[in-house]
């Protein structure tokens, strides 16, 4: 377990896309199997980027409603860290250009992290981390993906899952605030499980790609996400589970918990192993699917109407990969911001 002093998490924003996909209208699956999902999944609609959309545009307008919300000094602003695992482009990174476009100071530390279901916390843990040694008063930790712009159309495995959002978060130095508590791992052996196998150095995408169907029907292409739902699932059984476990044994089970929002199968498995009460534990599936790294604030800012802030929080994430970290976090004082709906403009 790593301690992270002086470190207070001030606010946090979501933007989500203004177009849905209802799952119960996917014209290419039929209806038994549409109906067998979404009971499985718990998800029944996703927000959905349009093609002009990107990553940047959402975790934008959520970094743009903090700064006015809370009338930040862009000077005192040290740090911008964006966790994304469907960049702009390939090149530049795409935090650079989030810099540019919210004028930041040219001595503010920016870089992004490809790492998509525990990257929320990784970016805690290294957004915190870097503050500490900063003299400047703010960090800003961008987390979000469109990953249904990989989701092969026919591929029941996704299709039905992933939706698109951004969320942005502002650390704040505070010295008299409760430590951050981190606990981060990596298991890279299932790193073939989670996967688009092209667009990379490894597989440069040409976009000539037959399509594949699997043995239970669903069509993808080479350039589109595939994903092992098994596999995962055996993970988080054995590694996951453990993993809260232990830190449950040493600090005790906080006041609400909130996990990488994968499927409600695996959350409800996960919340009865480790005897988590329902009343303490935060959803937004139905409304949003799995949101990559922008899951857990999203999940954060819908609950927003339950009280949740003054209340200390396990987070945890965990994923593509394979990997996982959690934290706990003291959500006194705390402000979560309605969920934006982005709206497509040129500015």
């Amino acid at each position: 377990m790593i301690k992270i002093e002086n470190i207070k998490l001030s606010c946090i924003s979501c933007c989500i896309p203004g177009s849905y996909e209802y799952n119960k209208d996917l014209e290419e699956f039929d209806e038994e199997r549409k109906q067998r999902i979404i009971d499985s999944t718990g998800v029944k609609k996703r927000p959905i980027a349009i093609n002009s959309q990107c990553t940047s545009d959402f975790v934008y307008e959520a970094t743009l409603n903090i700064i006015r919300q809370k009338n930040i000094d862009l000077d005192q602003i040290g740090i911008l860290v964006l966790v994304t695992q469907t960049p702009d482009y390939i090149l530049p990174a795409t935090s650079c250009i989030l810099h540019n476009r919210l004028k930041l100071n040219k001595d503010t530390i920016t870089f992004d992290i490809n790492l998509g279901c525990s990257g929320y916390i990784y970016g805690l843990f290294i957004a915190s981390s870097l503050l500490n040694m900063t003299n400047k008063s703010y960090a800003l930790l961008l987390a979000g993906d469109t990953i249904s712009k990989f989701v092969g159309k026919e591929d029941a495995s996704t299709r039905f899952i992933f939706g698109d959002a951004g969320s942005a978060t502002l650390l704040k130095k505070d010295y008299n605030t409760e430590p951050m508590i981190f606990s981060l791992g990596t298991d890279g052996s299932g790193w073939q499980n989670l996967i688009i196998p092209n667009g990379g150095s490894r597989n440069k995408n040409n976009r000539k790609n037959d399509i594949k169907i699997d043995s239970d029907g669903n069509k993808r292409s080479d350039d589109d996400l595939y994903m092992d739902g098994m596999e995962i699932f055996n993970f988080t059984i054995s590694t996951i589970i453990p993993h809260i476990q232990l830190i449950c044994d040493e600090y005790g089970l906080p006041d609400i918990v909130v996990f990488h929002q994968a499927n409600k199968y695996m959350l409800e498995f996960m919340r009865k192993n480790l005897k988590i009460p329902k009343d303490k534990f935060l959803y937004s599936l139905e409304d949003f699917g799995n949101t990559s790294s922008a899951s857990i604030p999203l999940t954060l800012c819908a609950n927003s109407n339950k009280s949740i802030n003054n209340k200390k929080a396990l987070l945890s994430g965990f994923g593509v990969g394979y990997s996982y970290g959690s934290a706990i976090i003291d959500l006194s004082g705390t402000k979560l911001f309605n969920i934006l709906t982005y709206k497509d403009y040129n500015e």
